[in-house]
């Protein structure tokens, strides 16, 4: 009875997934993104939802984190880092929850308060502009997600600057995708949605109790808003590598990035 037992214990512990469930090495390569939503539940539906769909995926998410403290956390940089190792087809990122603040400056640069509206605008664009040049580079797709609504209003408040200025940081170039997660989030007034239905019709918390976070059904309701709206901008006839020449990937340092100019390319792919 225990051997039995114990024989059937290891075959769960051990069980792997089939090949026929795996991605193929040559599938196309989709490195995610982001915050707490990427580190958490709404990251984990994504990338299932990507490896379901035949791609390989690499997801970092780290909790808090911005563009607007790099004294926290440098996405410049470990983005880049992150590029040149996993040398992706695809990447999707999603920033801006935590921006409504101050901008740390990098060096050289001076440090630009909230309340300094037109001077935070400009500067937060230009760090939005540089990420997207960088993680687009080489051929790359960049799907932006703009930040989701909140209930909280001063919250919400701040999110309605970041997302405007998300939006225009990316306009124009050439293979970025800006996603409108604010909207996916809200109701037909404009505010969050704080409650909704599954798939099973069982009402739902879509938050946690601060306002902000998403519940684990509050991203798997995301979820089916969002995966239309990236098929829709082409996401599932992202080419493998093969298309992509890594071997002639181009690494640009923080130094480059920090230089680069706010526009590039004709055009925003949809």
């Amino acid at each position: 009875m225990v051997l039995g037992l114990l024989v059937a214990l290891a075959v769960v512990f051990t069980h792997r997934p089939s090949a026929a469930q795996e991605p193929a090495p040559s599938a196309a390569r989709v490195l995610v993104l982001g915050d707490s939503n990427i580190f958490e539940h709404l990251g984990k539906q994504l990338e299932k939802r990507l490896r379901a769909s035949g791609f390989n995926v690499l997801r970092r998410g780290k909790p808090t984190s911005g563009l607007a403290r790099p004294d926290f956390f440098d996405w410049l940089t470990e983005g880049v880092r992150l590029v040149d190792h996993y040398r992706p087809d695809v990447v999707i990122i999603l920033f801006g929850g935590n921006d409504g603040q101050r901008l740390e400056p990098y060096a050289g640069e001076r440090r630009v308060w909230w309340k300094d509206e037109a001077t935070w605008r400009e500067a937060y664009r230009s760090r939005v502009t540089r990420l997207a040049m960088a993680l687009s580079g080489g051929g790359r797709r960049l799907f932006v997600l703009g930040p989701t609504n909140r209930l909280p209003r001063i919250a919400r408040e701040k999110m309605l600057r970041v997302r405007q200025v998300q939006r225009e940081a990316v306009e124009g170039l050439t293979r970025v995708t800006w996603i409108d997660t604010f909207a996916l989030t809200s109701r037909e007034d404009g505010r969050p949605e704080a409650e909704g239905r599954d798939r099973r019709g069982r009402r739902v918390r879509l938050r946690r109790p601060d306002g902000i976070h998403l519940t684990a059904e509050g991203a798997a309701v995301l979820m089916d808003k969002l995966w239309p709206a990236l098929q829709a901008e082409g996401l599932l006839s992202c080419e493998a590598p093969g298309s992509l020449q890594r071997d002639q990937h181009l690494t640009v340092t923080s130094r480059k990035l920090r230089a680069a100019p706010e526009r590039a390319s004709i055009r925003r792919t949809r």
